[in-house]
């Protein structure tokens, strides 16, 4: 005489089906889809079709957006006091914003106009990279 467990060939499918969508799941969380970089520099501005740059770390990747890694833009602050003084200009780090977003951005490629490397002599390479550290 034989112990059934009582799975059926139905219960096993949907068993089975279960265990490659969870690992399926588990495999895009850990596999970001990013195209590895060739000849590049460690640090890109990208320009957006809005006027906005950003600098950061660009990576590639399959699908419709590209990931801009521990980005930084420029931020011009007018000063109230004399609107004919220039405006004050800072690179801030994205994610100290009130919101505080991580420090990954996901960026439709439809919106990204180009990218340039920037040399390990630019002055926000430089502020990027002692930041990193």
């Amino acid at each position: 005489m034989r112990l059934r467990l009582g799975f059926g060939p139905r219960a096993r499918s949907v068993l089975v089906a279960l265990l490659v969508l969870v690992a399926s799941f588990a495999f895009v969380r850990w596999w970001d889809f990013t195209i590895p970089p060739i000849g590049r520099n460690t640090y890109q501005a990208v320009f957006l079709a809005n006027g906005q740059t950003y600098f950061g770390r660009y990576y590639d990747r399959l699908g419709p957006y590209v990931k801009i890694v521990a980005p930084y833009y420029i931020q011009q602050t007018p000063d109230p006091s004399d609107p004919n003084k220039p405006a004050q200009t800072r690179v801030v780090q994205r994610g100290s914003e009130l919101h505080a977003p991580l420090p990954v951005m996901l960026v439709p490629k439809s919106s990204v106009l180009f990218v340039e490397d920037l040399t390990d002599a630019s002055p926000i390479a430089r502020l990027m990279a002692s930041d990193q550290q």
